[in-house]
Order: structure tokens, then sequence, then C-alpha cells
């Protein structure tokens, strides 16, 4: 919408801290409808500044616009017709010459607003001061029950109670709201349902504070440090970057930075030299998530590699040094990761007090990774074919690895679409098949079957140069 001049008389003129309060009063028993269009039609001019619109005329404009079009409900969200305009307002209809307050008690153009005093003197009212009380006076409290058990609850909470200054709520609704975000990406993830209920742990205890030292603090003495059990293709790397984005939404992690390392980051060619390299990665790290993914790869059963000591170490000492403005998140198989990682200092296991466990994918969340990564690279699947449930629970086998497999399954399948469809319309260039699929799955399960022996081959070629 067009920006207008600085209009004096916009909304008439008000004599009185009376007035306003007269006015303020009219609003808030308004449709946020029925207000929001006359506001539009304040600023098209479709009210006539020239004629001075006093409060009253606009007044009765409006309640016969709102005996016209029976539009005095009230709103179903518990709020009052003002309160549910102010974000449609700014979206909207907002003008520079306006005035809208954060708590919204009064739209007035402040250049218009005068008092007249005994001594017929104008002077400014203040607007910001006048807001505020009035605002106070309608603080309403709100007590919630609800029994949270998984993170839909959580969801459920935020869509039934609004984030707003009127309601003094007895749990962190803003912070509720600050993370919607990152609780619908987790919720809607396949699978991992006991995950998803695990972390819901987590996050209740850190909304409500319960880590800090004291309530006007947000350090506190409990490590937030985490471990994913389980095994590559379940989805842990995407977990643990919606782990770090509701603590930074939080406030608890200040930078919001993710990074993911593996051992190449970490570990140094030369004794001595893997603690800075390592320090290096920390302190980029610090304000966000330091993500290691198979993290035993650091170390090894032996214990014998005296640079990953090095490296282990020099992390166990940054878990405590940088608690509250740090969190490392660890992933992998779970006896890996105690054989090969929390074997090499004693004082890894008490640092990370957070620990879950990605469900093993069933056939038919393997069908439905499958399907959204078809939606997701704009491909179509022919519903006419027998693409379905049954068909990943017979071939379920070959994929070890879930959805790192499901993902090389689509990309050979796409390699055997391509040769069917090269002579056929445009239309039909991303509309796969089940004989795509089929065709698909056969080039990856070569392709799987000529990397093992390939493999074989290394392992025997090593064996053998041992005895030699």
């Amino acid at each position: 919408m067009k920006n207008n001049k600085t209009n004096k008389n916009q909304f008439g003129k008000f004599k009185t801290h009376t007035d306003i309060h007269n006015y303020n009063k009219f609003l808030l028993d308004l449709d946020n409808k029925l207000v929001k269009q006359t506001i539009i039609d304040a600023s098209l001019n479709k009210i006539n500044n020239n004629e001075k619109t006093s409060m009253n005329k606009l007044i009765t404009n409006i309640n016969t616009k709102a005996v016209n079009e029976s539009i005095m409900s009230p709103n179903i969200s518990g709020l009052t017709p003002w309160e549910m305009l102010l974000v449609e307002l700014e979206k909207e209809v907002y003008q520079p010459n306006l005035y809208v307050q954060e708590n919204p008690i009064l739209l007035v153009n402040p250049l218009s607003v005068t008092t007249e005093l005994d001594k017929d003197i104008d002077i400014d009212i203040d607007i910001d001061t006048h807001a505020k009380k009035e605002y106070l006076k309608q603080k309403e409290k709100v007590f919630i029950q609800a029994d949270i058990n998984n993170i839909q609850d959580l969801l459920d909470l935020i869509e039934k109670y609004p984030n707003h200054p009127k309601f003094e709520y007895n749990i962190n609704m803003k912070a509720l709201h600050k993370i919607k975000e990152p609780l619908n990406e987790l919720n809607n993830m396949i699978g991992i349902k006991e995950l998803k209920e695990n972390i819901v742990d987590q996050i209740l205890f850190y909304i409500q504070n319960l880590h800090t030292l004291n309530a006007k603090s947000i350090s506190g003495n409990d490590f937030m440090h985490t471990v994913i059990y389980g095994p590559p293709g379940t989805g842990k790397t995407e977990v643990a970057k919606i782990i770090g984005a509701i603590f930074a939404k939080l406030g608890i992690l200040k930078k919001g930075t993710f990074k993911k390392a593996t051992r190449a980051d970490l570990i140094a060619g030369y004794l001595g030299q893997t603690a800075l390299k390592t320090r290096d990665v920390i302190n980029e790290c610090l304000g966000g998530v330091l993500f290691i993914d198979e993290a035993y790869a650091l170390g090894n059963e032996e214990k014998r590699d005296s640079f990953s000591k090095e490296c282990i170490d020099t992390l166990c000492e940054a878990l405590s040094d940088n608690k509250d403005n740090l969190m490392v998140i660890i992933a992998g198989y779970e006896a890996d990761l105690n054989e090969c990682f929390f074997n090499y200092n004693q004082g890894l296991n008490s640092r990370f007090t957070w620990r879950f466990k990605t469900d093993d994918y069933t056939s038919e969340d393997l069908y439905k990774i499958f399907v959204k990564k078809v939606k997701d690279a704009n491909w179509k699947l022919d519903v006419s074919t027998n693409i379905n449930v049954k068909w990943f629970e017979k071939n379920k086998k070959h994929f070890k690895f879930y959805g790192r497999d499901i993902e090389t399954l689509l990309a050979k399948t796409k390699i055997a679409h391509s040769r069917r469809v090269f002579c056929l319309d445009q239309e039909a260039k991303k509309n796969i098949i089940l004989k795509d699929l089929d065709k698909g799955l056969e080039i990856y399960l070569k392709n799987f079957n000529t990397k093992k022996k390939e493999d074989e081959e290394r392992l025997r070629n090593i064996v053998t140069s041992m005895y030699m």
C-alpha cells in the first residue's frame, strides 16, 4: 500500500483524555475485520480528511457499518478484536504515519492528539504512559494445566495459547512460541518416535530454567552435552541441528552456530598439534553446537593412538570449561562409542548427561522416506503402479543404512528411469513407475556388491602383506 503523508486530522481531533479513553474502549469492542476495514478506509482517504471528521461522526459511520455487516460476534481466541488486529495491521495496512503501540491500546496519529486544559493551552499527551497504564489494567492471568508426553502436546499448547502481552501464563509460553519452528521440524521427521518423546524431557528441563544457578541467570552447572545412539541413515545429523536450533532460540546458545566435525578436523599429523587443532574447532563453535558423527572414529579399542588421546582429553576439558556456551553432540553406534570414545577418558561419561536412541526404521518408514525424497526432488510416483509398503518390506534387507540407502536407491532409480523415458513427452520425464524402481534396485545392488568385493579384496591384501 502506498504511504500517505502525515495528516493531523486523519482520525479527527481528540480534545481530552476522556475522548481518547472512550474511543479506545469503543475500538476494543469491534470485530477485527471491521476495525481493519475502517483503518484501510481511512488510509485510503475514503473518510474525507478535508472535512476534519469528528470522532463522533467516525463512530457513527463505524456503527452503521457494523449493523449492516453483522460482524460483531466475539473472537473464539479470547483476544479482543483490537488485539487480534495488531499482527495483521503491521503486515497489511501499516502506515508510517500511524502510531501503533507494541501493547495495542491506541491507534492514533500522535501529531493530532492534544488536550485542552482549563487554561486552554494545547499540550501533547504522553501516549506511551497512557497506553501502558491502560494495558496493565487489562492484564489477564491464565493458569494452564496440561500433560506433556510428546512434541505434539507442546505444539498443541502453542496453538491454543497465543504469545500476547495481555496474558500472564503460569508456564513460559513466550519461550514455547520461539521454538515452534524447530519443534515442527522434529515432529515431522519420519520415525524416531522414542527419540522425539525423550527430547521432550530435555526441552522441558531447559525451558523452565531448571539448569540455572538462580532465577535471574541463564548460566548453570548442568551439562547440555548430548549423545545420539544409532546407525547411519537414521536422521542423527538432522536431529542434532534441530536441538541446536531449539537451544539457540531459547537464548541458551548465543550464536546458534552448528559445525559438523570429523577426525580430520580435530586430529593433526604431529604430536602436540592435535590439541591446538581441537581447541581451534572448539573456539569456533562457542555459542553453538559442535556435532561429531561417528565419534568412535576418534579412537580405537586398543587405545594406543596418542593423537586420539590428545584430542579426546582436550575435548573433555572443554566440555567443562565451556558448559554454559557450548553444546557438544556426538553420535554413532552405542557399543563403538563406549569402546573407542568413552573409554579413552573416564571423565567423559559424566559430562554427556543427555542420551537418546534412534529407532530402527520400519518398512513403512522407508516407504515414507522414499516418497518424501521423490517429492522434495520435484518428481512424481505413478499412483497406478505398485510402489507401496509391501515393496519396501520385501526389499528391506538391502537398506541397512536406512535413509542414506534410500537416497542412493532413488538416485539409481532416476538413472534407470532416464533410459525408459528417452523418447517420451516432457510430462513423463519425472514420473517414476514400478519398472523404474525395480531396475533402480538392480543397479543399486550391483554397485553394492561391487563395493563389497572391493572391500574384501583390499582387506585380503592387507592381511597378506602382514605375513610377507
